[in-house]
């Protein structure tokens, strides 16, 4: 008999330097708490919320184990079942509220689907890293006024920096929604969009989307986040100069969703 479980996924569940929370698990009878889906036992069937980059690895060993995994396609649909049932908002609540959804709300992942967004992380991890030294290292030298000799090291990571973003441009070069991007903004080979593509949650609302970029103000007490923000700070900046003029990056990208959405490209995984 086929065992079903329905999971509020969390982002830092596992290895995370904010607050861990873990995954909400509800199997049909109980509602439990596990810091990896990988600890699901003897179940076939997994059915979640929202598919994180962190836990990209965790969903692929599913699979792997012959574990079907299957993503909502739609999150507003929770939101509604929470409040027509006057359901208060709870990550127990909402695990098993997912266990209400109809299957045809959900869609299933594949190994190779997931493993071509797991290929990309190490290099974007690799990427942001020589970034924030980068930074580091030009900070020193203006506080400072002295070279120190700095500059070399800057140009030895600036060009291991340009290699990565050639590769992680190469991985995402057939993606549909990659590809959809540049085509809208007009650009080519942006490693910060490449990027954005693979790890903004394009399946929020707008409205949603902006608070976690912190383009609402007043919303969760200032915070957003802040690595996704600067992906998209540094892709702004680079097509003002580039074309000397702005660009609303957040509205074109919202625009892109839609037309995705449309076309029923979830979330970037035609």
């Amino acid at each position: 008999m086929s065992k079903s479980v329905y999971v509020d996924t969390s982002r830092t569940a596992t290895n995370s330097k904010r607050k861990r929370k873990p995954h909400i698990v509800f199997d049909g009878e109980r509602v439990f708490e596990i810091d990896k889906l990988t600890k699901l036992k003897e179940v076939n069937e997994v059915f979640i919320y929202t598919l994180f980059p962190e836990i990209y690895e965790e969903v692929l060993e599913l699979l792997k184990r012959d574990v079907k995994v299957y993503l909502l396609m739609d999150t507003s649909i929770l939101k509604k079942l929470r409040k027509e049932n006057n359901i208060k908002k709870s990550d127990e609540n909402d695990a098993v509220i997912l266990s209400k959804i109809p299957r045809d709300k959900f869609r299933a992942l594949t190994v190779e689907k997931v493993e071509k967004k797991v290929e990309p992380k190490p290099l974007i991890n690799k990427y942001e890293l020589l970034s924030r030294r980068i930074k580091t290292l030009k900070q020193w030298i203006k506080n400072d006024g002295y070279d120190y000799e700095l500059k070399n090291a800057i140009r030895l990571m600036e060009k291991d920096k340009k290699d990565i973003a050639k590769k992680i441009i190469k991985i995402l070069s057939n993606d549909t929604i990659y590809k959809e991007a540049c085509r809208m903004l007009r650009v080519e080979d942006s490693v910060e969009l490449a990027i954005l593509t693979m790890e903004l949650p394009l399946h929020l609302p707008i409205t949603r989307l902006k608070g976690l970029l912190g383009y609402t103000p007043n919303k969760n007490k200032g915070r957003y986040n802040h690595r996704l923000r600067e992906h998209i700070t540094r892709f702004a900046v680079g097509l003002y100069i580039n074309r000397k003029k702005c660009v609303n990056v957040l509205n074109k990208i919202a625009e892109i969703v839609i037309i995705c959405r449309r076309r029923r490209l979830y979330i970037g995984w035609s």
